[in-house]
């Protein structure tokens, strides 16, 4: 949970640095951020594509969340909070979900790939699932 944190930290100090409100942690948009993390540790694939060529906004409404708008930041290999958030503000498309101004709670899933699983060193793999719910007064 502390790692989780760091990143919600880092994602809200990017935000209020760009005058944008800060993102609330979300459990159902966190449970789709993390199936999606564990899917690509195991398959060892960065995709956007998850279970069964699942798309994330088909992840997201299957945890029970419905959304306005939605939009998902995948990340492999950074171990920290700061360097995955700092990977996905250095690439446009990545940097503008964090910065949509629109979305307004996120989840996030974090899965260690260990050494001995092909891979020399250990390395995360990482998903963010940002969202507006889709309120009354939306």
């Amino acid at each position: 949970m502390p790692l989780l944190n760091a990143v919600l930290q880092h994602l809200n100090s990017a935000r209020v640095a760009a005058g944008i409100a800060t993102l609330t942690l979300n459990p159902n948009l966190t449970l789709a951020a993390q199936q999606h993390a564990n899917f690509m540790c195991e398959k060892q694939l960065l995709s956007h594509s998850g279970k069964g060529r699942s798309s994330f906004d088909q992840r997201i409404k299957a945890t029970g969340y419905v959304f306005q708008a939605a939009a998902e930041n995948v990340a492999l290999g950074a171990m920290d909070a700061q360097t995955v958030v700092e990977l996905w503000m250095i690439s446009p498309p990545h940097r503008a979900n964090i910065l949509n101004a629109e979305l307004k709670e996120v989840g996030i899933g974090i899965a260690p790939q260990e050494e001995g699983k092909g891979r020399a060193l250990p390395r995360r793999y990482w998903s963010l699932s940002l969202a507006r719910p889709l309120t009354l007064n939306s």
